[in-house]
Formats: structure tokens, C-alpha cells, sequence
């Protein structure tokens, strides 16, 4: 890239360029033309930091109007979350209230049924351990202890 073509691109331009031939320049130096992936490689470090790293930006400069907007729209914000938030939580009382106004008329009405109803099952979630039967083979292939 010569220098009259680099004054014309932006700069998000030329570092897109220049993040394009840095993991060119990586991949050629491989010896079968393939992306290395092991992580003991100071070249795939480098590939890593030229794709996943963002350079810094700058902020736009805000006048006056343009913070006290922003402001605004932050204070909006964080007043929706809390109604939100306060509606959940009501929500969630309410809920409460009804289980235990049911709770009180089962117990009323008949003692073995609330008993029932109270006792707590052991194992009722799911084992982490079951896999869906696939054709691939499983995370431990040799382990037969």
C-alpha cells in the first residue's frame, strides 16, 4: 500500500487492511498453508490479539443539550428497570398469597392431602450426567473405570 492510497482510506479502514494482511502474513508462514490452532504457536497469539483486540475509540464530543439528553434517557431508564423490578416483585407476592391461602383451604379440608402435598421428593431434577444418544462419540472415550 503506498502512501497516496493510505491518505485516501479511513482509518477503521487501513486497520482493517492491515488486521487482513497480518493473519495473511501469518497463515502463509504455516508450512501446508493451513491456520495453525495450538495455542503454543506465537503466531496464533498473534492472530488472536490482531482479530479479537478493539482499539480504543474515542468519544464524541457532547455539548450541553447533548448531555443533558443523555441524562434524561438514563434517568428513563433506570425508572422503567425499577417499575419493572417493582411489578416482578408484586407479582411474585401475590403468587405467594394464593399458595398459601391454598395451602390453609387444603389444610382445612382434609389433613392427609396437605401432608401429602407438603412432603418434598428427593431427586427431582435432571441428571447433568445423561447425554442425548448421538452418533458422535462421548466427552470420555477410553475411561472405563
Amino acid at each position: 500500500m503506498n502512501f497516496s492510497t493510505r491518505a485516501l482510506l479511513s482509518t477503521r479502514t487501513r486497520v482493517g487492511v492491515l488486521r487482513k494482511q497480518a493473519v495473511t502474513k501469518a497463515m502463509k508462514q504455516n508450512m501446508d498453508g493451513r491456520p495453525t490452532h495450538n495455542s503454543a504457536d506465537p503466531r496464533y497469539d498473534l492472530m488472536k490479539k490482531v482479530l479479537f483486540t478493539d482499539s480504543p475509540r474515542a468519544l464524541p464530543e457532547m455539548s450541553s443539550e447533548d448531555m443533558e439528553r443523555h441524562a434524561t434517557i438514563l434517568r428513563a431508564d433506570k425508572i422503567h428497570r425499577m417499575e419493572a423490578s417493582r411489578n416482578r416483585r408484586e407479582e411474585r407476592e401475590r403468587k405467594f398469597q394464593a399458595m398459601e391461602a391454598a395451602y390453609q383451604r387444603l389444610e382445612a379440608a382434609d389433613m392427609r392431602l396437605f401432608e401429602g402435598a407438603c412432603v418434598r421428593e428427593a431427586n427431582t431434577t435432571f441428571p447433568r450426567q445423561m447425554r442425548v444418544p448421538t452418533e458422535t462419540p462421548g466427552n470420555r472415550i477410553w475411561e472405563y473405570l
